[in-house]
């Protein structure tokens, strides 16, 4: 009888040989090293003023996130939209299951090698980038830069994953690659694009901001605590209430998750003396946050990209050793 690794070995292999996934580690290569280009240019143009970064995380961490949150579900969404309406419509599903090959050892071994293709296209394209930073920025990343950054692949791994799930899902609920190719597609578009232009319209209607840039704030004095201004702090409580409403809207999608986990993982310190413990001038300092910190942060949006990955997953899987195979 086949067994699950035996099943993920062959699909593993199929994948890492295809065209698609060697095109999408290639484009995105490139694309990693243009952001490390990007900020190579950017910090040389401030050496200046302000010399060269400091810290390494927050030298490369802004062109990271960005780039792994359009790499990731791209490549989640290329792997699953096919994984099981490819297979039929090419007949080779049906051929598989007339071997001695159980549905659910066929699909454990699909996801597993998703997760294995994922994996590797992940640590490729996060070490163009950081590698890239070394050499380009001269900055060694200490060892807490280090674990953060592995947590970040780490979490970049689950959120591939999610989109997998969904495009696999889709995959196994269609007749025809090119349905859940459409709808994976305008998924990715609505969850990437849309929700985000729509929860700053509804918040923009909402909670209108009366303050507008360059009119002056009357009571306030130079010198004075900014923070400290009555219309300053209305201004900057209108601001919180639709950043929240922003936020909630956002929260239905797992870019969102995704960015705040990042966020979390990333960010080696954090502002404090925000409000009336602010300097004259409304200005922060600044504490440094451990990584067991970061991670209790975040464990609310990682336990949502997990909770979303294995309900995609379990009902792939339901549907899919229960649906007759023609």
């Amino acid at each position: 009888m086949v067994n699950m690794f035996t099943v993920a070995s062959k699909e593993f292999s199929d994948i890492v040989r295809g065209k698609r996934f060697l095109l999408l580690v290639i484009v995105f290569g490139l694309v990693m090293t243009a952001a490390v280009a990007t900020v190579y240019l950017s910090a040389t143009q401030n050496i200046g003023r302000t010399g060269m970064p400091t810290g390494f995380l927050r030298s490369v961490a802004s062109s990271l996130v960005t780039m792994m949150s359009y790499f990731a579900p791209i490549m989640g969404i290329a792997l699953g939209v096919d994984a099981i309406s490819g297979e039929k419509e090419k007949g080779t599903l049906k051929l598989t299951l007339v071997q001695p090959i159980f549905r659910d050892t066929l699909i454990n071994g699909k996801f597993l090698a998703a997760f294995l293709a994922i994996s590797l296209a992940t640590l490729i394209a996060s070490l163009v980038n950081i590698g890239g930073s070394v050499l380009a920025l001269g900055i060694t990343p200490t060892i807490e830069d280090v674990s953060r950054l592995m947590l970040f692949m780490l979490f970049s791994i689950l959120f591939a994953m999610t989109f997998y799930g969904i495009a696999a899902f889709l995959s196994t609920i269609s007749k025809r690659t090119t349905q859940s190719v459409i709808i994976s597609v305008m998924l990715w578009v609505i969850f990437t694009f849309v929700i985000s232009i729509v929860a700053s319209l509804i918040a923009s209607s909402m909670v209108p901001i009366s303050f507008q840039p360059g009119q002056n704030m009357t009571g306030f004095q130079p010198g004075q605590n900014m923070t400290a201004s009555p219309e300053m702090a209305a201004r900057l409580e209108e601001i919180r209430q639709r950043t929240a409403i922003t936020q909630t809207i956002d929260s239905i999608t797992p870019n969102y998750h995704f960015t705040r986990i990042a966020q979390y993982i990333l960010q080696a310190s954090v502002n404090i003396g925000i409000g009336p413990g602010a300097d004259r001038y409304g200005q922060t300092s600044t504490r440094a946050v451990s990584v067991m910190e970061s991670l209790g942060s975040a464990w609310p949006n990682i336990l949502v990209l997990t909770f979303v990955t294995a309900l995609t997953f379990i009902a792939s899987y339901l549907l899919f050793t229960r649906q007759e195979v023609r």
